[in-house]
């Protein structure tokens, strides 16, 4: 490929043909020079494609979607000469917004850097383009263009990183003392059974002052909630979850919700179940217990797509009724923004509440609430409003009918959808444990 010198050149051989119409023998010299550049920048090119060149490229061994990924990408020559290179990454649309592009000079035997980061935006398993270069040859007449690294196939998973409450929970749940919570939690049980050394910032009320009088130092009630028990994870796949909040759809924060309350679950003992479904089950999974279940999850869950069709919310209720044939936690992730569907799943959850405490997450609609929100300008705009506070008040409607027949509802917004439901499931525990306690009373 000619490089901007060999334009420069051939440019000025070109104001020497226009002078040749007065001089013919000007014409023949400039027919020389042509040939004469021409074969020097294939020269140089093949001097440039014959420049050793070796590449490597770091990267974290975990891509979360929307969250930033340091990428290092090194590389070294044993050519003598300073070496100018064009580096291009080819990345799919789900990584990066363009491809990007780097220059570099190399200069002795040291490696030279390219530090990037990479946000992927959507979840699932996507191709990467080759990683390019383009090398300059020493004359600076042409570029040689080679692959240095190879196209490959990258994994971006669901959030699994948390902060605040939500990875507080998150890690206490991983080393099994979710009763030590320090903050104020709906979740937090009152089941003692066991005795630890005092930590700060545990509340007086926990203190076991005859333990703490017997040893001389003080020491603390560690609670916890009813174990063992049974949870199923309906996860709404359908259309109304492929609506977009921000930078990701309804069906990604509803995924990374249900996956860490999983988490938690699966971390107290119980036995977890995840089914995916949209006008039929697409996938269900198991969570076994340790550490290799969750990955499992994450691994079968994390290329999860929502589908343009109607939710058969009634086949959820038959498999999970299928899938825990007693007592259970039923979990159903939903976003309820079409009245027809509304009755199906108030129908669906009723069913499910008459053998297993059912818990209904339901995610409010950004574009709904913003159209309730903003003032119209224009007819149109008011009958659109009125559209989105009639579904806001279907949507009350059926939580007042749900919480009539007994089923657990939560309304949350994106940001806070892990976090509510982290605290209405544990808050279920704790419902149960206040009630044994009053029934032995």
């Amino acid at each position: 490929m000619p490089a901007s010198r060999s334009f420069l050149v051939l440019a000025l051989v070109t104001l020497l043909l226009a002078v040749a119409v007065l001089e013919t023998r000007l014409a023949v010299l400039a027919l020389g020079l042509d040939a004469a550049v021409v074969l020097a920048a294939w020269v140089d090119y093949r001097r440039a494609a014959g420049t050793p060149l070796a590449a490597t490229r770091r990267r974290p061994p975990l891509l979360v979607q929307g969250a930033s990924a340091p990428i290092q990408v090194a590389i070294t020559t044993t050519a003598r000469r300073r070496v100018t290179l064009l580096l291009r990454e080819g990345l799919a649309p789900a990584l990066a917004a363009e491809p990007l592009r780097h220059r570099m000079d190399l200069a002795g035997a040291q490696p030279e850097l390219w530090d990037y980061t990479l946000l992927p935006r959507r979840r699932g398993e996507h191709a990467t383009a080759a990683l390019t270069v383009r090398v300059l040859g020493p004359w600076k007449l042409a570029w040689a263009q080679r692959d240095l690294l190879p196209a490959e196939t990258v994994r971006v998973y669901p959030q699994v990183r948390w902060d605040g409450r939500v990875g507080q929970l998150l890690a206490l749940a991983q080393r099994q003392r979710l009763g030590q919570i320090p903050l104020r939690s709906q979740g937090a049980g009152n089941e003692p059974y066991a005795l630890r050394e005092y930590l700060p910032g545990d509340a007086q009320s926990k203190i076991h002052w005859k333990a703490t009088a017997r040893h001389g130092r003080m020491i603390s009630r560690e609670d916890t909630w009813e174990r063992g028990a049974r949870l199923v994870i309906l996860l709404d796949c359908a259309r109304s979850m492929a609506s977009m909040d921000g930078t990701r759809s309804k069906l990604d924060y509803s995924l990374a919700a249900s996956l860490a309350l999983a988490r938690v679950a699966a971390a107290r003992g119980d036995r977890v179940t995840l089914l995916a479904f949209a006008d039929r089950v697409l996938r269900s999974v198991r969570v076994r217990s340790g550490g290799r279940g969750m990955s499992m999850a994450y691994a079968r869950l994390f290329d999860l797509e929502a589908e343009l069709t109607e939710p058969a919310y009634d086949v959820a209720a038959e498999a999970a009724l299928a899938l825990e044939s007693r007592g259970a936690t039923v979990v159903l992730f939903a976003s309820v923004v079409d009245l027809a569907a509304a009755e199906l799943l108030r129908e669906s959850l009723l069913r499910l509440g008459r053998r297993h405490r059912a818990l209904f997450i339901n995610l409010e609609d950004p574009e709904l609430r913003a159209l309730a929100e903003k003032e119209p300008e224009e007819p149109v705009q008011a009958f659109a409003q009125v559209a989105s506070l009639e579904i806001q008040l279907a949507n009350r409607r059926l939580a007042k009918h749900l919480r009539h027949g007994g089923i657990r509802v939560v309304t949350s917004a994106a940001d806070r959808l892990a976090l509510e439901t982290l605290d209405a499931y544990l808050a279920l525990f704790r419902a149960g444990a206040a009630g044994q306690r009053a029934a032995r009373s």
